[in-house]
């Protein structure tokens, strides 16, 4: 495929999202300002997690697969939280609502990544 391609297909996505956002009456000015919030909170979230991570983690070739599982872990974590706490249209799975299966596997692989990082 292309990059001009590429190109085309995304910007066409893009414009069809924005005429979805301005024709439905359920995104008022609050939703949209109160999804900019949450996610500005996310990015905050997933930029701490990486610079502690780059900070306290040890760095090196041997220890990079732990250090990415938990940065992944802790982005996953985050992106329960954004997923339970952000505005939205229809609600989330029961099992994503609360604090339950995917938060502990989110854990686990922090876990597990910080490990296979402290033992490299």
């Amino acid at each position: 495929m292309s990059r001009l391609a590429q190109i085309s297909g995304f910007i066409l996505v893009l414009v069809s999202a924005i005429v979805q956002i301005l024709t439905d009456p359920r995104i008022t000015r609050k939703f949209i300002t109160s999804s900019v919030i949450a996610l500005l909170i996310y990015a905050v979230y997933v930029g701490v997690g990486l610079v502690v991570a780059l900070a306290l983690l040890p760095q090196g070739p041997d220890a990079a697969a732990g250090a990415t599982l938990t940065i992944l872990g802790w982005i996953a974590l985050g992106g329960l939280g954004l997923l339970r706490m952000a505005p939205r249209l229809r609600e989330p799975p029961a099992v994503l609502a609360k604090f339950g299966v995917a938060d502990i596997a989110c854990l686990a692989v922090m876990s597990a990544g910080l490990l296979m990082a402290a033992n490299a």
